[in-house]
């Protein structure tokens, strides 16, 4: 069984593996699930992952070795320097095993909502011996602690579900917390790594007493237009809230077709 990538991919150059991919792997992943059952990581390959065939950006990690090239390299440069890491909607784990693979003095605490991903990320950190660094938990984070809808997303994919303020929704119920709650007593958080399908200004609000104490070094959020709006965010909250304690916020990844923009907010020195 053939676990590695195709020759093609594995000797091109990191920025052009992507386009190479939707051009001729895109549609292959039936034919290369092995790839799927221990994928190694471009930046860290001593690190393996279990992935799921049918997702996405599985697909992109399964085949090139990453996934988000911009903001893993930030992550990666950001993660040699140490410190702990709060990776919320950690997925199956790749952010979070990235960290911790960078320094061996790196923590993680992650948390995703979704049982089925909440269930791989443990297999995924189990498998890498990285119990004792990386901290998986279960709950949404958000404004305010309680319980709220989660939509869990379709089956074949394992991003594309959050919390929903649905009338009618196929979900579940999940227990919200703040960051303000969970790591107010923390002196430092060296990164936060937020990517919650829409909701990732609810957990900017919950955090406004770590900003305002600047207890966050760097700050990588999404804005996701179409989900914001099904929640009733508006665009530019999230911004709004970080420059108000005193943040520098940068725009680094534009999917305008997508509706999608990715933000790096920098405590200043």
């Amino acid at each position: 069984m053939n676990f590695r990538p195709p020759l093609l991919l594995r000797l091109l150059p990191t920025a052009l593996r992507m386009p190479v991919f939707y051009r001729f792997y895109r549609n292959h992943s039936a034919e290369a699930r092995a790839l799927y059952e221990n994928a190694a990581l471009h930046f860290a390959p001593k690190i393996r992952m279990e992935l799921l065939p049918t997702d996405e950006g599985h697909s992109h990690i399964a085949f090139t070795g990453f996934y988000e090239l911009p903001l893993t390299k930030m992550i990666v440069a950001l993660a040699k320097g140490g410190g702990l890491l709060v990776d919320v909607g950690a997925n199956y784990g790749y952010f979070s095993l990235l960290w911790a693979a960078m320094n061996p003095q790196n923590t993680v605490i992650a948390f995703e909502a979704s049982p089925r991903n909440h269930a791989a990320l443990i297999r995924n950190v189990e498998r890498n011996g990285l119990a004792n660094r990386i901290a998986a938990e279960s709950q949404a984070l958000g404004r305010e602690s309680g319980v709220m809808r989660f939509d869990v997303g379709p089956d074949e994919q394992t991003g594309w579900g959050g919390l929903s303020k649905e009338p009618f929704w196929k979900g579940i119920e999940v227990t919200v917390t703040t960051l303000d709650e969970v790591f107010l007593d923390e002196k430092e958080i060296a990164v936060l790594k937020i990517d919650v399908e829409g909701a990732d200004t609810w957990v900017l609000e919950g955090a406004r007493q770590l900003l305002q104490r600047r207890r966050i070094a760097h700050i990588m959020y999404e804005e996701n237009s179409g989900k914001m709006a099904s929640l009733g965010i508006e665009p530019g909250t999230a911004e709004r809230i970080l420059r108000d304690s005193g943040y520098e916020v940068t725009p680094f990844e534009d999917e305008a077709a997508a509706g999608l923009t990715q933000f790096h907010a920098r405590r200043p020195d």
